[in-house]
């Protein structure tokens, strides 16, 4: 017997809270763009949540509230130095723990 599906539960509400497939709890991110990667970044969905807000230096900062902190590192590595984290601290370090480890990596082989 298929059990029947709760009357409340929605699948895209239950999707739009991680990044990515992976289910955490979700959290606050506030992620900021190098003017020279702004225009690139706002062509970009990151989360269905996220507001864009134009800098008066050209940056362009992102706010969007995901699970899946793993997968945002994964997408944000590719953005090399032009992407800052901003929130939440737990994020940005683990960015920066991933970019050590390949830096250490290249650097010994």
């Amino acid at each position: 017997m298929v059990p029947a599906r709760r009357e409340d539960f929605s699948l895209s509400a239950y999707a739009a809270q991680s990044f990515g497939v992976f289910q955490e709890e979700p959290v606050d991110v506030v992620l900021r763009f190098a003017p020279e990667a702004a225009e690139d970044a706002a062509g970009w969905l990151f989360h269905p949540s996220q507001t864009l807000t134009p800098e008066p230096d050209g940056s362009l900062t992102i706010r969007f509230r995901a699970g899946g902190l793993q997968e945002m590192c994964w997408q944000l590595f590719t953005w090399g130095e032009a992407v800052s984290v901003l929130a939440p601290e737990m994020l940005r370090n683990q960015l920066a723990k991933m970019a050590a480890a390949v830096s250490e990596h290249h650097r010994a082989a």
